[in-house]
């Protein structure tokens, strides 16, 4: 390979392509909410017997509603995080989350108070299927 002054000492000169290869422009798209991908709610103990115990991770990626479109990509443009405890606030516990935002406690008493029913609901076998109709002669 030819030595230039732009290579990389580790790599050397890149290796040309017989046609190069184009990835065509793409429209401008305007995603104006979020989806939430994943939530992970870990609380090991109550809040009397471990206070700065727990964590929260939520992963929200860009949503645009109108369209119900979703933009996932190899590389998580657009993604956001919610981590608690966050180094933004001072690594405020878990506890504290449920106690000073509203209506985080009262997403976690919508989720405790769903337990019971979609236990039910996963432990319920789903209806046996009709039998077979016999042929007709």
């Amino acid at each position: 390979m030819p030595d230039s002054d732009n290579s990389d000492p580790i790599l050397g000169d890149p290796v040309p392509r017989d046609e190069p290869f184009v990835i065509p422009a793409s429209p401008e798209e305007t995603f104006d909410s979020v989806w939430l991908r994943s939530i992970n709610i870990y609380a090991p103990n109550t809040a009397e017997a471990d206070p700065t115990g727990g964590s929260l991770s939520i992963e929200m990626l860009p949503y645009e509603g109108s369209n119900e479109k979703v933009l996932i990509t190899a590389d998580n443009e657009g993604v956001e995080y919610i981590n608690v405890p966050g180094r933004v606030n001072g690594r405020k516990p878990f506890w504290s989350c449920i106690d000073e935002v509203p209506e985080v406690k009262a997403a976690m008493d919508a989720i405790l108070a769903a337990i019971p029913a979609l236990q039910v609901w996963v432990n319920t076998a789903p209806p046996a299927p009709d039998p077979p109709e016999p042929p007709v002669a």
